[in-house]
């Protein structure tokens, strides 16, 4: 990719941040660290913020638990609190055979440092979870263990702004930028935009898009639709993946995912790399730190415009302990 495409990027990536933070400014205080909020001060709450608030809550409130219940990213990385997930994980694919891994994944805060900054573990953003390399629709920016220094720069009601700097397992470094703006549309349906430019030694600059529609359906079920799109050095064109879920709360201790994907790129040839649909069951057991997890999947998968489209079942079997 060109330096004149790379610089154009950057441009459309740091204007709109730049104009989001300016309406989002935070009135600052010398004598507290609290979490910013918007200038624009109300003396008297009315009925229309008490509608909006209303909205934001009713939202969120079970795409909250669905991300912590199944261990989203997102919750883990930007919550107010250390928390850890030590995985065990053992993938099948028909054709490729088993393989098994662990994964440490989500942050220490550093308050005794600095109260906005965090230790990561394997930013889970950047490296999608799921049922062997077809959920992991979009290639990693480093393919093994992170471990960064996150430093939350901004945080409003609507917008977030973390910066990055860590290294992987292979002792690449990389270095990164974070913006994310989350609105409300009514009392069932939340969007949300993620922007993250990279850079990875060895590798270059990168940008990764991600956009989210959340709906809530009714008290235990979500619907989510959730696209990606990531450009950069050592890739040509563009790659990108959609998926869409539908989530049921069946209790406290267990929930249940229905999941459909389609992923593809575009140079050097456009190519539909693979979709298909899938399944994940996940459960609390024995204490309440341990969860047990299964997911079955079916994948329709072609590596290159010249090979035919092969089905195969893919499955995987997780246990996790959480720790706080």
């Amino acid at each position: 990719m060109s330096n004149f495409v790379i610089v154009i990027l950057c441009y459309f990536f740091f204007v709109p941040v730049a104009l989001a933070l300016e309406l989002d400014k935070c009135a600052e205080t010398n004598s507290s660290d609290h979490d910013c909020e918007p200038s624009l001060v109300v003396e008297k709450a009315t009925w229309f913020d008490d509608s909006r608030n209303y909205v934001g809550t009713s939202a969120d409130d079970l795409a909250i638990w669905i991300d912590t219940f199944f261990s989203e990213p997102r919750s883990d990385i930007e919550s107010a609190k250390s928390s850890l997930r030590l995985t065990y994980e053992n993938q099948w694919q028909e054709g490729d055979g088993s393989s098994e891994n662990i994964k440490l994944r989500g942050k220490i805060r550093l308050p005794g440092i600095n109260k906005r900054l965090s230790l990561v573990f394997t930013d889970e953003e950047d490296n999608e979870s799921g049922v062997g390399s077809d959920l992991n629709t979009l290639s990693s920016d480093s393919e093994d263990t992170q471990l960064s220094l996150q430093y939350r720069a901004r945080k409003g009601k609507r917008t977030r702004v973390d910066y990055g700097l860590g290294m992987s397992s292979s002792l690449k470094g990389k270095a990164k930028v974070r913006y994310r703006y989350q609105v409300p549309w009514n009392e069932t349906t939340t969007h949300r935009v993620t922007e993250t430019l990279y850079f990875v030694d060895g590798e270059g600059f990168g940008l990764r898009s991600r956009y989210e529609i959340d709906y809530v359906a009714d008290d235990n079920r979500l619907v989510r639709w959730d696209n990606q799109a990531k450009v950069a050095e050592e890739i040509e064109g563009v790659e990108w993946s959609t998926r869409l879920s539908l989530a049921e709360r069946l209790s406290k201790q267990r929930a249940v995912s229905v999941f459909s994907w389609v992923n593809g790129e575009t140079r050097p040839q456009t190519l539909t790399k693979s979709y298909g649909v899938g399944l994940l069951f996940r459960r609390n057991f024995y204490r309440p730190w341990l969860f047990l997890e299964v997911e079955p999947a079916y994948a329709w998968r072609r590596e290159s415009v010249e090979l035919s489209r092969n089905g195969a079942w893919l499955f995987a079997f997780r246990l996790e302990m959480m720790i706080d």
